[in-house]
């Protein structure tokens, strides 16, 4: 019985060894596995940083150049690292598009106006370069290769980064303008600032094409609500954004109310050292009434017909006056067609 107990536990012994051995293998298996997937999660990351830089550099272009928006995303790119080589991106890589956040899809090339920028980092392309965009080489997935059963693809591994950038437009305040303006042979300028007035009679009236109205940009009615809770103030403190009115007939009030201490107010929360507000202002060109006359926008909101909506102008404001001779008063009027890229904001934004 003795002798049979310790070949008994020498057997024992024999297969704790074969478990070890086992175990080992599974558990080197799994430390491989953990090893390249973690590898990949840095090279995803490495790739969104270099995705985040081209979609910002090509974004901060004139968007409307294609080539040197592309060119700029393709040179930021490539100041970045993935897997220890540059990033590679080509022209294909890089769209240029229009990116609207409750659209579907929110990023498009056939929408306009153009804004944003698109850019995939990506390495993709199986028994390729680095500089070829290819896979990744992984450290022990080529092990795996060599099993039986492995076959290829355990050696690489694709990944791709997508970011988008866009250049949010600057502050839109619902004060409407005549076209006259835009062609005034004296437009304003620091050294001699331009008021504009809300609509005022009598002997005091000022000239039709000085005078500017509110406007919620609505298709259906004019805005008679001017206080401090009406969308009207919420346009002014940025709380609500105009839709996409270009073109479109929107209507105008003239009337004074309470809008004018709000617009007041953010101006002067907004100004910066210079003491100016720079905003975007729509121009609305004549109307027609039901019997089909035409109706001059100068003044706005003069009749209660909707007007075209045929440009906006980048505008400082430097003066907001309430009392007996309410008016705005700007040192620059610049008037722009709709979808030009210098009514957007200077530095774009990630939003992807």
């Amino acid at each position: 019985m003795d002798a049979f107990r310790r070949v008994k536990k020498k057997d024992a012994r024999g297969f704790a060894l074969v478990y070890v051995a086992l175990m080992i293998v599974v558990l080197v298996g799994f430390v491989s596995l953990a090893v390249d997937i973690g590898y990949m999660y840095v090279t995803k990351g490495q790739l969104q940083n270099a995705a985040d830089a081209a979609a910002l550099a090509g974004a901060a272009m004139n968007l409307t150049d294609s080539a040197s928006v592309k060119q700029k995303a393709i040179e930021f790119a490539a100041r970045n690292n993935a897997a220890g080589d540059a990033v590679t991106v080509t022209e294909g890589d890089v769209s240029i598009g229009n990116w609207t956040a409750n659209a579907s899809p929110p990023f498009s090339t056939a929408r306009t106006p153009v804004n944003a920028v698109r850019v995939l980092a990506r390495r993709t392309v199986a028994g390729a370069t680095a500089a070829e965009q290819g896979q990744v080489q992984l450290f022990f997935g080529k092990i795996f290769s060599l099993l039986p059963g492995g076959g290829q693809g355990w050696g690489e591994m694709a990944a791709v980064a997508e970011a988008i950038a866009m250049r949010p437009p600057r502050p839109t305040i619902p004060i409407a303008l005549c076209e006259t303006p835009c062609t005034m042979p004296t437009p304003p300028t620091v050294e001699a600032p331009v008021k504009f007035y809300f609509k005022q009679s009598g002997a005091t009236a000022p000239p039709p094409e000085f005078t500017v109205g509110w406007t919620d940009f609505s298709f259906s009615s004019p805005a008679t609500d001017l206080g401090p809770q009406s969308d009207i103030a919420k346009y002014i403190h940025q709380e609500l954004h105009p839709p996409d009115v270009c073109n479109k007939g929107i209507y105008t009030n003239n009337g004074v109310g309470e809008a004018v201490q709000e617009l007041k107010q953010e101006f002067t929360v907004q100004k910066d050292a210079d003491g100016k507000w720079e905003v975007i202002v729509p121009i609305v060109a004549p109307g027609v009434d039901k019997y089909g006359a035409t109706v001059p926008s100068c003044p706005p909101g003069d009749q209660p017909i909707p007007y075209p909506l045929s440009q906006y102008a980048v505008a400082w404001i430097v003066n907001v006056e309430k009392g007996a001779s309410p008016g705005v008063t700007f040192s620059k009027l610049q008037c722009l067609p709709c979808g030009d890229p210098s009514l957007m904001g200077k530095s774009p934004v990630l939003v992807k």
